[in-house]
């Protein structure tokens, strides 16, 4: 399957492919160089389910981080996957 980068360096994942990945609008990706090559690393997202002991510990950490969310960019998962953040 052969497909074209654009002028602004971008690609079309086929249809086929992102149906048999389950990908959509909003998916993410790691990125890697592989031997010359470009690699694309679905990033998943899995259901998990809590206890009411983690439910409460979840909510407490949510009040207590209220009005100090960032805005996830590039830069910021970028700081993330170097464990600066």
């Amino acid at each position: 399957m052969t497909i074209t980068m654009t002028a602004k360096n971008q690609i079309t994942i086929p249809k086929k492919i992102t149906n048999a990945l389950g990908l959509g609008k909003g998916s993410m990706f790691e990125v890697e160089v592989s031997r010359g090559g470009i690699e694309l690393i679905p990033l998943e997202i899995k259901e998990r389910h809590f206890t009411d002991e983690e439910y409460v510990k979840l909510e407490t950490l949510a009040t207590k981080e209220k009005g100090k969310e960032k805005r996830v960019t590039p830069k910021f998962i970028d700081s993330l996957k170097r464990g600066k953040i």
